[in-house]
């Protein structure tokens, strides 16, 4: 049996299982729990540990952006998932947390705000509102604390392959550190999203999770070919 390392960029793990569950809110610690579980090829793979990478919530007092009103994030259902998930996913097998910070950026109109927008006449828009815009948070540290571990995982030959669920192709770097270190670098497509081929080029497979009669399945084609992988681009 190989073992493995899973790898999950939270946010962008958070991203895709809302986008292909359809759910109305962001996942909770059971649902990317049951994700991880089923990235695995039990035949011939165990696990070693379960790494979920994700910003602190950020808790600042702010300005809203047209009516200038204090906005206190602590006061954000967003803070309370937040704490809910680390709390929960915390007391998983197998999880550890690495926690990075969250920045707040500033404001950015919704995308059914720039819809509305388009459709009216240019020279009558309705007044903007502070409803028509949501925070622009953006993560820092989670790159360096995602790197940290597989330098330790690969140069000291801990587990035998690293699956990393990301989009950011920022991880080219360790992922090729891990190659070179004789560790098998598996990325995963979460349903019908797309892998860059900057990540596509320095894995060493890539298999296909799907959400189907209730449950997780591979795909048939994760070890396929890497000349099948690219022509889902």
């Amino acid at each position: 049996m190989k073992k493995v390392a899973i790898l999950l960029d939270g946010a962008f793990v958070q991203k895709r299982l809302k986008n292909t569950l359809k759910l109305q809110h962001n996942p909770e610690a059971e649902v990317i729990y049951d994700f991880s579980l089923n990235l695995i090829d039990k035949n011939q793979e165990e696990i070693f540990r379960i790494f979920f990478y994700h910003g602190e919530p950020f808790r600042r007092t702010v300005e809203k952006p047209i009516s200038r009103d204090k906005f206190d994030f602590n006061s954000s259902p967003l803070v309370d998932y937040s704490e809910r998930l680390f709390r929960e996913l915390g007391q998983k097998n197998y999880i550890a947390i690495r926690k990075g910070e969250t920045v707040f950026r500033g404001w950015k109109l919704k995308d059914a705000t720039i819809e509305r927008l388009k459709s009216e006449p240019k020279d009558n828009f309705s007044p903007l509102r502070d409803d028509d815009f949501s925070p622009e948070l953006d993560q820092k540290g989670v790159d360096i604390r995602i790197g940290l571990d597989v330098a330790w995982l690969a140069s000291k030959h801990i587990v035998d392959r690293i699956i990393l669920v990301t989009g950011d192709s920022d991880f080219v770097p360790t992922m090729k550190f891990a190659r070179k270190e004789g560790i098998q670098v598996v990325l995963v497509r979460v349903g019908g999203g797309n892998i860059k081929d900057s990540l596509l080029e320095h894995s060493d497979l890539v298999r296909g999770v799907y959400f189907k009669d209730g449950k997780w399945e591979l795909s048939d084609y994760f070890t396929a070919e890497r000349e099948n992988v690219h022509s889902f681009h």
